[in-house]
């Protein structure tokens, strides 16, 4: 009777320290979650379209706040959107011009800009727009995606970024002044 008792004794505390290490585990770990239909610019409380910001974290939002602040933790949601083909639910679309935008084109626009330094220069090999999609055919950008898409499908676009971050990803520090994302070292 006394081995059972002390048995069941270890097992209430083996238990215990496996679910304080999971509760533990579970509540410092962060799961990022991005609705980018809400990154676009905010105007007197209205969602509007921009053209003249060339990269999106550059536009003011609440969103954006987040992203950032989710700082490389962001980079693989965001690239694991790019195969999203929901359509943002907008006003208006977040780039204007660019009709029925989707969270993936979102996302893909956004990775693109996150590796852009304010001069327009990529800051890690291949990860610029044409690297990414081919030359540009003198379409509009959302020709241009879509075409790419169309012949390759959105699956390619993610497998694109999936490897560049798979090659980088360590290698990658958030530029404050710049507001982007370069490689360690790099200037």
């Amino acid at each position: 009777m006394k081995d059972r008792v002390a048995v069941n004794r270890v097992c209430v505390v083996a238990l215990w320290l496996v679910a304080t290490t999971l509760s533990t585990a579970q509540s410092t770990a962060r799961t990022l979650h991005f609705d980018l239909s809400k990154i676009g610019l905010v105007v007197n409380g209205e969602q509007v379209c921009d053209d003249g910001t060339p990269r999106m974290q550059d536009l003011p939002s609440k969103m954006m706040t987040e992203i950032l602040a989710g700082g490389s933790e962001s980079v693989p949601v965001l690239i694991g959107m790019v195969g999203d083909t929901r359509v943002a639910e907008t006003k208006e679309p977040i780039i204007c011009y660019w009709p029925g935008m989707t969270n993936g084109d979102i996302a893909f626009c956004l990775l693109v800009g996150l590796f852009t330094d304010e001069k327009g220069r990529t800051t890690i090999a291949g990860a610029g727009w044409n690297d990414m999609l081919g030359s540009d055919l003198n379409l509009p950008a959302w020709e241009q995606m879509h075409s790419f898409n169309r012949k390759h499908g959105k699956g390619a676009l993610q497998d694109k970024w999936r490897r560049l971050w798979s090659k980088f990803g360590d290698q990658t520090v958030w530029d404050e002044k710049e507001r982007c994302f370069r490689l360690k070292g790099s200037q």
